[in-house]
Parts: structure tokens; C-alpha cells; sequence
């Protein structure tokens, strides 16, 4: 959490240079300024996405993982399906004798919402998806939702307050989630 905070101003100082003179500059029209104010928002959503995966990755080499044999960031695998992470590799997931129950994935989005449906199809052969988020609190019933689905919600411990009580003991830490994949790889 820290390092996407520091991430986050290292962030806005950049897009500050970049975008402030381009605003002070002023508008000709509405429909420009509505075009500026677009692109500064999709610009703000896409780092934020690819940031959480980065920061992910980094975090897994710092681990110990080794990428391409403990884990594969953005595997291409069956019908083109591009699942965020993939343990232990994508050899091991096309192979029909490594067995599914030692294949885990990991997929990264900052906000779940109804975008946790987005993971439901992204490796066939591994029946639970884990679905890393730094969104802040679910409903109870979302959370039935995607339990029943097969997605096991991974959040930082810092969020975990967040959540219903009862949801609470169902979320898997960061922590723990690289502890399982540790165990897999035994």
C-alpha cells in the first residue's frame, strides 16, 4: 500500500508538468476541455491498473519467486486468454498431467465492482480465481456472489477492517496468498 502511495506522487508531480500548461493554457471550446479532462482521467485509471499488477510482480521477485518458473506475469494461454498472473507457469498449465489443484492465478484490479466477472473466464482449469483488489469493502451479498462463483477475494491486510464483519475471515491477505503459492511449489 505504501509503495503505491508513493507511486501516486511521484505520479501526479509528472502529470502535473505535463497537464497543467496544457490547462492554463485555456480551451477553445467545451467539447475540448471535456477531450483534456478525458484524457487526464483515463491516463489516472490505466496507471492505477498497471500499477497494481507492477507492484505485485515486484513484490513476488522480492519474495523469492522467480518469474517464468515460480510464476508468469500476462501468460497467453487457451483461446488467447491473458490471465494477470499465472503459478507456477504457463508449461505447467498446459500441462493436461501437472495437476489443477497445484495451478493457481492471480488476477489485479484496484476496484472489483462487477468487474470480479471478468475473471470467472480467465484459466479453465483452475476452478477458484483469486481476485487481487484494493477496493475497499464489498457488499455481503457481493461477496456471497463471488464466493459461489469461485472468486477467493486476496486484499492487503490493511483493508481488511473494511469489509463486513462476517465477510472478514473469508478474505485471504497478500501475505498468505504468497504462502499458498509457496506451498504449491514444493
Amino acid at each position: 500500500m505504501r509503495r503505491r502511495v508513493c507511486e501516486f506522487e511521484v505520479f501526479q508531480s509528472i502529470e502535473e508538468a505535463y497537464f497543467l500548461p496544457r490547462i492554463s493554457a485555456g480551451f477553445p471550446s467545451i467539447e475540448a476541455f471535456i477531450s483534456q479532462a478525458h484524457a487526464i482521467l483515463q491516463s489516472r485509471k490505466s496507471r492505477s491498473g498497471n500499477s497494481l499488477e507492477l507492484h505485485a510482480r515486484q513484490i513476488f521477485i522480492e519474495e523469492g519467486l522467480r518469474s517464468l518458473q515460480d510464476f508468469q506475469h500476462r501468460p497467453r494461454i487457451e483461446n488467447g486468454k491473458i490471465p494477470d498472473f499465472l503459478f507456477p507457469s504457463k508449461t505447467a498449465y498446459e500441462d493436461a498431467d501437472f495437476p489443477a489443484t497445484r495451478l493457481r492465478m492471480l488476477a489485479a484490479k484496484t476496484t472489483c465492482k462487477d468487474r470480479w466477472r471478468q475473471v470467472l473466464n480467465e484459466a479453465d482449469r483452475i476452478p477458484v480465481k483469486h481476485l487481487l483488489t484494493l477496493q475497499e469493502g464489498v457488499s455481503e451479498g457481493q461477496f456471497r456472489e463471488m464466493k459461489e462463483a469461485g472468486v477467493q477475494l486476496v486484499v492487503p491486510t490493511g483493508l481488511h477492517d473494511s469489509f463486513p464483519e462476517n465477510v472478514r475471515p473469508n478474505l485471504v491477505s497478500f501475505e498468505e496468498f504468497i504462502g499458498d503459492i509457496r506451498l504449491i511449489l514444493l
